[in-house]
């Protein structure tokens, strides 16, 4: 079967993926270091749900939170504070309660919008308490809010 993205060269998935994904939309995506993803030992990529939060004005790369199943019990307990709790029960993608991790931005580009998952969309309520969330984070700079439109 063929897929659109083997009909679409890079510049037009990029295109298409700025038309087609929004604020709040959760998809699942592979994701590396290059994203602020670390892997477990011996992976080189792991799939996470992440959430769209905002663009870069040039279209390169979006801006997000991704959602974890648990808080890294490794973590320092003032960034444990960052990891809001969303509910299976709220959002029926998930397939347990989970967390969003407030900690810092992690980044996705749209050139690998054919190998994402649309999972569901977070409420404009949640949208707005994971915005301001993040904005108080002592990992994240106001710069690199800005760089998202955040």
């Amino acid at each position: 079967m063929m897929k659109i993205s083997d009909a679409l060269n890079e510049n037009e998935l990029s295109r298409l993926a700025a038309r087609t994904v929004k604020v709040g939309d959760v998809y699942e995506i592979t994701m590396t270091e290059a994203n602020g993803i670390k892997p477990k030992d011996g992976d080189k990529f792991r799939n996470k749900y992440f959430i769209v939060l905002g663009f870069d004005s040039c279209g390169i790369a979006y801006g997000g939170v991704i959602i974890n199943s648990q808080i890294n019990k490794n973590l320092p307990a003032h960034l444990k504070m960052y990891h809001m709790p969303i509910k299976q029960s709220k959002y029926p993608f998930l397939r347990y309660d989970s967390f969003v991790d407030c900690v810092q931005l992690k980044m996705a580009y749209p050139q690998k919008f054919d190998e994402w998952s649309f999972l569901g969309v977070i409420d404009n309520y949640d949208v707005e308490l994971i915005i301001g969330t993040i904005k108080e984070s002592p990992r994240e700079s106001v710069e690199h809010l800005a760089q998202y439109g955040l």
